[in-house]
């Protein structure tokens, strides 16, 4: 027969096991997240390089969940693989529209460094993705061109935006930035990329769209605008410069989603 004593620690003992069993599910338990991509995206290229911009749900479950990274692996039907890392979010607050049907929309734009997504509602975000291996190559050869250009500002202060418009350092940075389209027409089989601090499970993580002829036909006109870019951020230092229009292309895509085995 137990003693009163024992009887009492046994109580004590039992007392603490929701909370032991708490303690053990968040300690053991994984979070779960689920993308919901929007039906539409678009897809460009400017002179960030290649870009695909989606608005997405995230949906956590178990537990918060915090995300430090986001990419996007893009694969064409022939095989060609791309990386895309996220460069930009965008959130929605309100939207508003006065007696002639203008919208204003109220929101704000970030640097994705991180983002928490919680059980009790799901965040919505506008994520804008480039390459990073354009940045990468793009870098240096700015920083040549950026470096010429201040040498010519100080050794002939009459000419030196003329000449730096007709620098092989300009020459340069623009042939690569032609030569970094890579859009084609064809089914992109996609697959986003999740990191986090915390060990999770990544749900509908898959999806495709594809882009017609046309589509690239009117990227492609992009290229043409990364001179003019050039030359109105550089002709920018003349008194009474007048820039050039500019107008980027942008191909609306339809995102069909599939559901993760």
């Amino acid at each position: 027969m137990m003693k009163p004593e024992e009887i009492a620690a046994y109580i004590g003992a039992a007392a603490w096991l929701p909370q032991i069993a708490t303690w053990l599910y968040h300690r053991f338990i994984r979070p779960s997240v689920r993308l919901v991509p929007n039906q539409y995206a678009e897809a460009g290229f400017t002179s960030f390089g290649p870009i695909f911009n989606l608005r997405m749900a995230f949906f956590a479950e178990n537990k918060d969940l915090v995300i430090d990274g986001m990419e996007l692996t893009l694969r064409h039907e022939d095989g060609d693989t791309r990386i895309l890392r996220w460069a930009g979010l965008g959130e929605t607050f309100s939207e508003i529209t006065d007696a002639a049907g203008n919208k204003q929309i109220v929101g704000r734009d970030q640097s994705p460094i991180a983002i928490k997504v919680g059980t009790q509602s799901f965040l919505e975000k506008f994520v804008r993705f480039q390459e990073p291996r354009y940045h990468e190559g793009d870098r240096p050869l700015i920083q040549a061109l950026v470096a010429h250009f201040n040498y010519l500002k100080q050794s002939k202060p009459t000419t030196y935006v003329a000449d730096a418009l007709a620098s092989k350092e300009l020459f340069s940075l623009l042939e690569a930035r032609k030569k970094s389209f890579w859009w084609k027409a064809g089914r992109y089989d996609v697959e986003m990329r999740l990191t986090s601090p915390q060990m999770f499970n990544l749900l509908n993580s898959h999806f495709h769209f594809e882009l017609t002829k046309n589509d690239v036909s009117l990227l492609e006109k992009n290229v043409t605008a990364l001179e003019t870019d050039l030359r109105n951020i550089i002709s920018s230092n003349l008194p009474d410069f007048q820039a050039q229009p500019l107008y980027w292309n942008w191909a609306n895509v339809d995102v069909h989603r599939q559901t993760d085995a």
